[in-house]
């Protein structure tokens, strides 16, 4: 753990950075309240939660998982109905908490509130907060300072309400023990398969059970609705290519930013640490803490002079440090403030080959050895080239973009019937596509509903004109028109017959396989497995399925009483194919060391202050009311098509 907190210092603070942004964008009032007086998705206390309140926070959770997902992020998750349901939730359930906060006239001072604003890595440049950068991206998720910090400050509120319901759930050692055993408990199995492959030319199907198939469900069989259309982006990432830094640019920011450049201090280091169990409170048990500290003392002895092999091989053999024990106790190099105090000082007061200890710290009793020193150093002009370059390039394209936004809002509107003549003076392409879906229209905004919106809309699709701009964000405009349209409709039977009948033969095949599979299992409990082939023997545990071993398998196999072992089960498998499990044995779990007790007891207490607030947010339902508008939620008017993807032309 000591290892891997240090290491994992900027993906800690991105975590939370990605929690408090978009949270703190959801539901921005009268300043993103649709001024066409849409009809509310929800009412909490009285207070109305509009449509683009529930837009904004569908956005921002399409930009979250956007930026965790990157290319494997699909668009098409957000139509499902039950996502949209539950980013509904999560506005309601934060409103809940809002009106809540105001009736018990919580506020948050000035203080917090700058504070929090300032370390948000979003609004940063250089790691230093910006204003510049703080108004960039408030416009682009259409937000101001007032609104933005309004909710900001609502939601800071909230906390000590959220703080003391965490801290109101605790889980016993023995609770925490029995997890453990719970969790980490496997079985020692065997596995085989049977194919729906196999039993494929068994499975007959005939025209008049393809027909009743389809008359049983015709909607089934419906083609979502299709544009073809023309569009025009302009997007700052597609101007880059169209701006060039000179020498004399690149040398004049380098020395303004000298300091920026400038390279502290670092260290690199080994430990072998020696921990000592703590009791409830957090406090060191006596008799633990001073066996760790002789055996400190011990390794001392037999490092003082050693060589860095045999340092290592002892941090190995002895540290108590699961993430630089294997790597012989190495920590990498690291510079003042990313290790607990008592550690760092000893670091920094020791010369390269030095070995001192025991030092003491909250982790235990550390042996340390200073492996390497980096000096401070100013990072050379030529070393910084390419990203001073490449910042100053951004700088200068999103200056292009901010001159052509006006230009592009303006003519793709007064230029309603073709994008020619503002592509021709701004130089951008005009792209035609083939048939697209809804969701294959939105994939090329970047997953925002907004441009499927419009392009679906009924005046879009009967005026053939130009779209208004839309923002993208991420300084990234849009426009698109219909060329031409298709109305959604059930196929007829001859399309979609062979599609059928293949539906139909491996329904049939998975049928054949479950049946055979039941008969080849109880032939195995009679003693007789002749026809199956099992894998070599695999530890399973709850949580992580094996191939071909699904849930209700894993419940099935857990449930087994191996007392007579070996056992065999079955189930319907997740390929259509039936899985007949050999249980050899029970495998108990390893003794959990008591750091890894610690983070099992710090999961479970979290779990209970989940269960806590959820039902602390059941309970102001019952007493603040809350209305759900039945079919408020614009919802998606075809099925995902994954068959294909957007061609452009």
């Amino acid at each position: 753990m000591f290892d891997f907190v240090h290491k994992n210092k900027r993906v800690v603070q991105f975590i939370l950075a990605l929690l408090v942004l978009p949270f703190a964008f959801v539901g921005v009032d009268s300043y993103v309240r649709s001024a066409s007086g849409e009809k509310d998705v929800a009412t909490v206390g009285g207070e109305s939660i509009s449509p683009q309140d529930f837009e904004n926070a569908l956005r921002a959770q399409q930009q979250q998982m956007q930026r965790a997902l990157g290319k494997n992020f699909d668009p098409a998750m957000f139509e499902n109905p039950e996502v949209r349901q539950q980013v509904l939730d999560g506005v309601v359930n934060q409103r809940l908490l809002q009106v809540t906060a105001q009736d018990m006239k919580l506020t948050a001072p000035d203080a917090q509130l700058r504070k929090v604003i300032l370390e948000i890595p979003d609004f940063q440049d250089g790691g230093k907060f910006s204003e510049t950068r703080y108004d960039e991206v408030l416009k682009l998720n259409g937000l101001n300072r007032v609104s933005y910090e309004q909710r900001l400050r609502g939601d800071l509120a909230q906390q000590p309400m959220q703080d003391v319901l965490g801290r109101t759930s605790f889980a016993s050692t023995a609770q925490t023990g029995l997890f453990q055993k719970l969790t980490e408990q496997a079985r020692e199995i065997q596995v085989a398969t049977i194919d729906p492959a196999a039993f494929l030319a068994l499975a007959k199907v005939d025209d008049a059970q393809i027909k009743a198939e389809y008359e049983k469900s015709p909607d089934s069989y419906r083609a979502p609705e299709q544009v073809k259309i023309e569009y025009l982006q302009l997007n700052q990432a597609a101007l880059l290519g169209s701006v060039t830094v000179s020498a004399e640019d690149i040398k004049s920011d380098y020395d303004k930013r000298l300091k920026e450049f400038s390279a502290p201090e670092e260290r690199r280091a080994s430990h072998i640490l020696l921990s000592f169990e703590k009791d409830d409170k957090g406090q060191p048990k006596a008799a633990l803490k001073e066996a760790a500290k002789t055996e400190a003392d011990a390794i001392m002895k037999l490092v003082t002079g050693a060589t860095a092999e045999k340092f290592a091989d002892l941090a190995k053999q002895k540290s108590k440090d699961p993430g630089s024990a294997t790597q012989g106790g190495d920590l990498g190099f690291f510079g003042r403030g990313q290790m607990v105090k008592p550690f760092e000082e000893a670091v920094f007061a020791m010369k390269a080959g030095e070995i001192r200890g025991p030092v003491e710290s909250d982790f235990g009793y550390h042996i340390i050895r200073l492996t390497e020193v980096k000096a401070e150093r100013t990072r050379a002009l030529d070393e910084v080239r390419a990203q001073i370059e490449g910042e100053l390039k951004q700088q200068m394209a999103g200056q292009l973009f901010s001159k052509n936004a006006e230009a592009f809002q303006n003519r793709v509107y007064e230029q309603g019937d073709s994008y020619a003549k503002i592509a021709d003076e701004l130089k951008l392409t005009a792209k035609k596509t083939d048939w697209l879906t809804r969701s294959q229209v939105q994939a090329i905004a970047a997953g925002n509903p907004k441009f499927a919106q419009a392009v679906f809309s009924g005046a879009s699709i009967a005026a053939k004109k130009n779209s208004e701009a839309i923002d993208l964000g991420n300084n990234s405009l849009i426009s698109a028109r219909v060329l031409e349209h298709k109305a959604s409709a059930i196929r007829p039977l001859d399309d979609v017959k062979a599609q059928i009948s293949l539906q139909l033969q491996r329904r049939l095949a998975s049928e054949l396989a479950t049946k055979a599979g039941i008969e080849k299992l109880a032939s195995m409990k009679s003693g007789n497995e002749a026809g199956l082939t099992f894998t070599p023997p695999q530890k399973l545990l709850r949580q992580s399925p094996l191939p071909n071993v699904n849930q209700a398998l894993i419940k099935s196999i857990f449930a087994a009483d191996v007392s007579k072992a070996p056992v065999g089960v079955g189930g319907a498998n997740d390929a259509g194919g039936y899985s007949i499990a050999k249980v050899l044995k029970v495998v108990e779990p390893e003794a959990a060391t008591p750091e890894k007790l610690k983070s099992l007891n710090q999961r479970l207490a979290g779990q209970g202050g989940n269960d806590l607030t959820n039902s602390y947010l059941a309970a102001l339902k019952d007493r603040v009311k809350v209305v759900l508008k039945k079919g408020a939620i614009p919802e998606k008017s075809d099925k995902p098509d994954k068959s294909a993807e957007p061609k452009q032309g």
